[in-house]
């Protein structure tokens, strides 16, 4: 390999690119496109289960996929990654080891981190009298009915409504879901929805003075709207990591390797990590960042103190968590 572009011989003229909804500054694109003469071709999913089922099909044309740690598990697990060539990747020498060899890839085999962030609660300050501590503002609290909201993902909502019940987040007893099942069942009745694709907004606008959400999201909602905060509650939440992985019938496997390595760039990072909000796995890109960037992740109290990581858990989804699906569909199903 070559400079940040690679060799240019074997550099394609593009590739197609799949990644989250609004999960980039797009200036990255065409930073790559103008230094080193390819054309990244962006589709975009709005849930891993979509991401995963796309490179399912086969024949995709993906030659990147952006995806959340346990759906690397998943694409994997069905042959549906190729290893990845760490010859080509050198700048993976720049990521935090904390962040690296995790439980949904040993190794590093088949992905390298993108960004990580977590999930908890956000809230309006205005709506409390004091700052919600802990899950029970989404399971007891009936003063915010119409104006609180839960994420639409099964693993999230019924870890939350577990943890909330005394139980750990990957819990897959029956009679805890059964527990689990009954909080989300009451809760429906007063959230305004299970939602995750229009909570940022709602947090923005004062619509939702209360959520279940990612840490990046509240961090988004709190740009326009400085009431936003952000708590892990005393129960616990969860650490997320996406990363970025080739499927095994890319067209174009060595440029998807390039531009995975040119995102490894320090500068490159910088920009990823500013425009989402979220916190990047590479070692060189934190000093890069700036002070309003900082200011945003402690004014809105989105910091990974070491009292806030003790709280903080992967989620597991394996073959042994199936009964996640079906308490989600009793949740669905009552609805």
């Amino acid at each position: 390999m070559t400079g940040r572009c690679g060799d240019p011989d074997r550099l394609g003229d593009s590739i197609n690119f799949l990644n989250w909804a609004d999960y980039i500054d797009e200036s990255v694109l065409s930073d790559f496109e103008a230094e080193c003469g390819v054309e990244i071709i962006m589709d975009t999913h709005i849930a891993n289960e979509e991401a995963v089922a796309k490179v399912d099909a086969g024949n995709s044309g993906y030659s990147l996929v952006i995806v959340t740690d346990y759906a690397i598990e998943i694409l994997h697990s069905q042959g549906l990654l190729q290893e990845l060539d760490h010859s080509l990747l050198p700048n993976s020498a720049l990521l935090d080891p904390n962040q690296m060899d995790i439980y949904y890839d040993p190794g590093n085999r088949y992905s390298l981190p993108f960004q990580y962030s977590t999930t908890g609660l956000a809230y309006d300050v205005t709506a409390f009298d004091e700052p919600p501590t802990s899950w029970s503002a989404l399971f007891d609290d009936n003063q915010h009915c119409g104006q609180s909201s839960i994420l639409d993902d099964q693993r999230e909502a019924i870890g939350a409504a577990l943890v909330y019940n005394g139980y750990g987040w990957n819990e897959s007893d029956p009679a805890a879901h059964d527990l689990a099942l009954d909080s989300l069942l009451a809760a429906r009745d007063c959230i305004s929805a299970f939602d995750s694709a229009n909570h940022i907004g709602n947090l923005a606008s004062g619509e939702v003075l209360v959520a279940a959400a990612w840490g990046f999201g509240a961090a988004i909602a709190y740009l326009d709207n400085p009431n936003v905060r952000f708590v892990i509650p005393d129960e616990g939440g969860t650490i997320w990591q996406d990363g970025m992985v080739i499927p095994a019938d890319a067209p174009d496997p060595y440029t998807a390797h390039v531009f995975i390595n040119y995102m490894l760039e320090p500068d490159v990072g910088a920009k990823i990590t500013e425009f989402l909000l979220t916190f990047t796995p590479n070692l060189e890109v934190p000093q890069l960042l700036s002070d309003a960037y900082y200011d945003v992740i402690d004014t809105s109290g989105l910091a990974i103190t070491s009292d806030v990581r003790e709280r903080l858990v992967w989620q597991v989804r394996d073959e042994t968590h199936a009964i996640f699906a079906d308490t989600w569909s009793e949740v669905i199903a009552s609805g």
